[in-house]
This record gives structure tokens, sequence and C-alpha cells, in this order.
């Protein structure tokens, strides 16, 4: 089974910068922001050994119409009604916010070779002690600790 899900789209008419002097016939820049609607219920991406698989991919479609255009008034450009379709595709990895979680880049949990395969070995005789006997202060030497008045 697949579904195909739109997550989001936007169209935009202005915005971008021309350069028709760059070097190999011209240049176009757009910036712009990409974002998926939260109420369309997004999934993050999965591929698991069960054969779900859940991927998203960002098309970015554009449409070049060709005008023409005196040189000294580019204003009242004249659509001859030709155009291109420009369209290519990028993988998007989804993933869960971050920042609500542990930062692995800053506490690396220990690699198994690292961890000692027992804690450390104790004694496990207990003797009697053998030396002088020590001496005990009288009772009213003692400060009295944890007792209230």
């Amino acid at each position: 089974h697949e579904d195909l899900r739109m997550i989001g789209s936007d169209s935009l008419k202005k915005g971008w910068k021309t350069d028709f002097d760059a070097v190999g016939g011209g240049q176009i820049e757009l910036e712009f922001p990409a974002s998926i609607r939260p109420n369309s219920n997004p999934v993050c991406d999965v591929d698991s050994p069960t054969g779900l698989v859940v991927s998203h991919t960002l098309i970015l479609e554009v449409i070049v119409a060709e005008e023409h255009a005196k040189n000294t008034s580019l204003r009242h450009a004249v659509p001859t009604g030709a155009a291109r379709v420009l369209r290519t595709q990028f993988k998007v990895v989804v993933t869960e916010r971050g920042g609500l979680g542990v930062s692995w880049d800053e506490e690396i949990p220990p690699m198994y070779e690292d961890v000692p395969v027992s804690p450390p070995g104790y004694k496990t005789t207990v003797t009697d002690y053998q030396g002088e006997e020590l001496p005990v202060p009288p009772e009213e030497d003692l400060e009295r600790m944890g007792v209230r008045d």
C-alpha cells in the first residue's frame, strides 16, 4: 500500500534576485522558508525491516515565462506565451523537534568495550580488631547531637 500526501505548499511571485550578466547567460537566486503544516499530522521518517517506509521529499517547481521588453522600459514587458517548467526534488529527513531529550553530542553513552566485565572485588573475610583498646571519653565530654531541649 502506498499513500502520498502533500503536507505543505506555497506559491512565490516575487522575492528573487536576477543577474543576467553572470557567466553562462544569467543567474536567478531565491531564498524561501520551508515548513510543514502542523495540522497535517506529519510523521517522522521511518525505514523498518517489516517494510514500513515513511520518507519526505521537497519538490521545487519553477515556471519560467518568456517576455519581450525594450531595453529602455523593463516595466512594460509583454508575455510571449512560451514558458518552461523546471522541477527538481530534494530528500528531506523529518524528525522530532530537537532539544527535548538527551543531547547525544554532549553526553555520549559509554561504548561496550569501555564497560568493565564486573564490579571490583571486595575482601570477603572479616576479622576482629586486634590492636590496643581505644580510649572512650566520659559521657559528659561528648557533644549531644540531634537532641532538642
